[in-house]
């Protein structure tokens, strides 16, 4: 009953958006609804095709809408963030798309201002000031050529950044070492498949119930040819002492370093913790967002309680099932992303150059 009643509120905000965009050509407007579809029914099956999705989408909004100026832009683009996160305000990959893309508008808008403005000693030094300098009347022959390629740009990001970071994976994995790894991620799966091609190590994959992903990434880790040992999520603390590196993917990266993770991590994390045992989380820059766990309406939405009961079951019975895991900061050692590597007490540095705060809502430091 529960999951119908949020099913129906989602399905109104959905409708009350596409009433909203009205005055966009229907090319947007088709774009919009199936990618909102496609988020709605789980067809885009990973981060890296959420976010190429949202600069399609972006990219199309920005040519279709009729702008003069680089501020009239901005206004769109901001009103549009608006209307989409009220209709999908768990989905922190895609914000994340659009902060970008609204930070590219504001930095070409510095840019082109320091030319004229010789009184900016540094880009660098004063882009977050509130008094810096901004030619926001930048004209759109001026920055539709900037965008288009800044959007390029960012689609070559997305589409190498598992190659990137898995090209890392010979520094971090030793020969004859034994890796922890749980929850179904590409990047992991490549991460591990790369260093198998140098070293000789033995994976140990958790099989994250209720949903199992562990069954088919020990399988196709298996497959590649490294020697995979398949365990139940209950015996995770008995195992983790004999482990060298725990090694995870994550859903979304907090502004404090925490992460937005696959249900039963941070139990992995704790339990890593507690042995001394270096936990490493593998993510693309698109996941690092400029928001804080606490400061959100990201409470673990609860996933149908049909998945972990398939049978009929007593009408007093509560069932949870969350979507993901919250785990903080201090439980991890580093992240490694596509460009960089980092500890958590330096996410927020990443996060400053990615990404425009400004306003109460997004004033994070």
């Amino acid at each position: 009953m529960k999951f119908m009643i949020k099913f129906t509120l989602i399905t109104q905000k959905f409708s009350t958006m596409l009433s909203n965009t009205r005055t966009l050509k229907t090319d947007y407007r088709q774009e919009l609804r199936s990618f909102l579809n496609e988020l709605k029914n789980r067809e885009l099956n990973s981060s890296i095709n959420i976010g190429l999705a949202s600069v399609r989408l972006i990219k199309k909004l920005i040519g279709e809408s009729k702008w003069t100026t680089a501020g009239e832009l901005l206004e769109i683009l901001k009103k549009e963030e608006k209307n989409l996160f009220e209709c999908i305000p768990t989905e922190t990959n895609v914000r994340n798309v659009w902060k970008r893309v609204i930070k590219i508008i504001k930095d070409e808008s510095v840019v082109i201002e320091q030319r004229n403005q010789s009184k900016i000693d540094s880009l660098q030094g004063n882009l977050f000031q509130s008094n810096i300098c901004q030619n926001l009347a930048l004209s759109h022959n001026e920055l539709k050529p900037i965008m288009i390629e800044a959007l390029s740009e960012i689609i070559l990001e997305l589409e190498s950044a598992v190659s990137s970071i898995a090209s890392q994976s010979v520094e971090h994995i030793h020969e004859n070492e034994v890796i922890f790894t749980m929850g179904k991620s590409q990047t992991v799966e490549a991460f591990l498949k790369n260093a198998a091609r140098k070293r000789k190590f033995h994976v140990i994959v958790a099989e994250n119930a209720p949903y199992l992903d562990g069954h088919q990434v020990a399988s196709n880790l298996q497959k590649a040819g490294l020697d995979v040992t398949l365990i139940t999520d209950s015996a995770i603390f008995t195992i983790i002492s004999r482990v060298n590196t725990v090694i995870i993917g994550t859903k979304s990266i907090f502004a404090n370093g925490g992460l937005k993770a696959y249900t039963g991590t941070h139990s992995l994390a704790l339990a890593a913790k507690h042995h001394n045992i270096p936990l490493i989380v593998c993510a693309s820059l698109l996941k690092l967002s400029p928001e804080y766990f606490a400061n959100t309406n990201n409470l673990p939405e609860l996933l149908p309680c049909d998945d972990v009961l398939s049978s009929d079951f007593h009408p007093n019975l509560t069932v949870l099932n969350p979507s993901f895991d919250y785990v903080p900061p201090e439980l991890i050692n580093l992240f490694i992303f596509n460009t960089t590597k980092t500890a958590p007490s330096y996410v927020y540095r990443l996060i400053r150059e990615m990404y425009a705060i400004e306003g109460d809502e997004d004033e994070l430091f």
